[in-house]
């Protein structure tokens, strides 16, 4: 099921539940994991400092974008593709 699928703003809670109960395989890495720092750090990409705020559909459309703008100013090829698998685990998540 997709974060918004049923509802279109979630709040910083939800979305922190749904990344500690989601399975945190990366897609295609041989079932290596994306740790909880990781996780926390998404969760602060998306929602900032404020603690209790709510993120959109577009909100989340513009993390991804932004952590692909970040894939291409690396070049260490193994660090893209990590981050690569980064962005297909938020896409699946999310449901973009």
């Amino acid at each position: 099921m997709a974060l918004f699928e049923k509802k279109e703003p979630i709040s910083r809670k939800e979305f922190r539940d749904v990344l500690r109960k989601k399975n945190p395989v990366v897609p295609g890495t041989g079932r290596k994991m994306f740790g909880l720092p990781e996780r926390i750090e998404m969760e602060k990409k998306l929602f900032g400092k404020r603690p209790e705020t709510q993120a959109s559909k577009e909100k989340y459309k513009r993390l991804v974008r932004e952590i692909g703008k970040e894939k291409y100013k690396i070049s260490d090829v193994s660090k893209r593709q990590i981050i690569g698998k980064k962005i297909r685990f938020l896409k699946r998540l999310g449901g973009i």
